[in-house]
């Protein structure tokens, strides 16, 4: 089988999961429907509100540390509002048509980086993202098992964090990307290499933005507990660690724009203790949210497109 074959394969396979994935979802929502159709003018709407500003701010921050990251790769390219427009568009495009649009968008309009610098950028953007939500789940879900645990989490991915952008293992981790095949890893690992002498202070403001970030989001969750009917503030922000362990199903598997049908199948499952409806309902809104947060920021910094770079700029 030729790899033409099997990257069609491939994609038809992840088209048929991801709606299978979907069609499941919808089942549950309408098996829940009864409940939630009584339980939605219950909803406390100040709360809700809150949530979403909440996932605004989150989402600012969100961008502040990506900047961080790309000024590192790609210092003075762009000033933070150009930057913002890029980023931003780039994050209404992972809604639909999906995020790789995204990226192109970004190189075609954002034409002071490469595609491949573009690409690596967002890699790297894309591994603290995933690190920190994974690190927020555990510390989270750590803490609902026992405090023993909560603080086991909290301090061990504190740990991973400082050792990771230590110089050693950095220097190992290029070696490894510049020996497997194919020149992106090649210009992924040159692309890290600012990244090999980061001062103490450029980390600290990294991880600050990114703990902010997703403690922000964390403490937004707490609304939806407060809004809805029966759950309390506490349940809330234990939805939001499933959720994100459920977001990061969606983010990682590239079958479906923005991980439809899988990040809600997967909360539907892990929240399964929760109250149906309040599962259902929190599974659409959660999403909604986040759409609208990508939607009211991509508005914002709609008017800031980069100006494309002229002939003399390139010589």
């Amino acid at each position: 089988m030729n790899d033409s074959s099997w990257r069609k394969r491939w994609r038809w396979l992840c088209v048929v999961l991801s709606a299978l994935a979907l069609a499941w979802t919808i089942a549950l929502l309408w098996r829940a429907w009864p409940e939630l159709r009584t339980n939605l003018p219950r909803l406390h709407a100040g709360w809700l509100l809150l949530t979403l500003v909440g996932n605004v701010v989150s989402g600012y921050l969100g961008f502040e540390a990506f900047r961080m990251l790309f000024q590192r790769m790609k210092p003075g390219a762009y000033g933070r509002l150009h930057l913002a427009h890029l980023y931003f568009t780039a994050q209404l495009m992972k809604h639909l048509p999906g995020r790789i649009w995204g990226v192109a968008y970004q190189s075609s309009s954002g034409d002071r980086a490469s595609l491949a610098e573009w690409v690596s950028i967002t890699v790297t953007y894309m591994v603290f993202t995933t690190g920190f939500a994974v690190w927020v789940a555990a510390i989270v879900l750590g803490f609902m098992l026992a405090a023993g645990w909560g603080w086991f989490a909290l301090i061990a991915g504190l740990a991973i964090y400082v050792g990771g952008l230590h110089p050693r293992p950095l220097n190992v981790l290029l070696a490894l990307l510049r020996k497997l095949p194919g020149r992106a890893f090649t210009r992924l690992g040159d692309a890290l290499l600012p990244f090999i002498d980061v001062k103490t202070n450029y980390k600290m403001c990294v991880l600050v933005l990114f703990a902010a970030n997703w403690l922000l989001y964390l403490v937004s969750w707490a609304g939806y507990g407060l809004a809805w009917p029966d759950l309390t503030a506490a349940d809330g922000i234990q939805l939001c660690a499933i959720y994100t362990v459920a977001w990061l199903a969606g983010y990682l598997s590239l079958v479906s724009p923005s991980g439809i049908g899988v990040r809600e199948l997967v909360f539907v499952l892990l929240a399964h203790r929760f109250p149906a409806d309040a599962v259902a309902g929190l599974a659409v809104f959660g999403r909604v949210a986040l759409l609208l947060a990508d939607v009211l920021l991509g508005v914002v910094f709609s008017p800031f497109h980069p100006a494309r770079m002229k002939t003399t700029d390139i010589e």
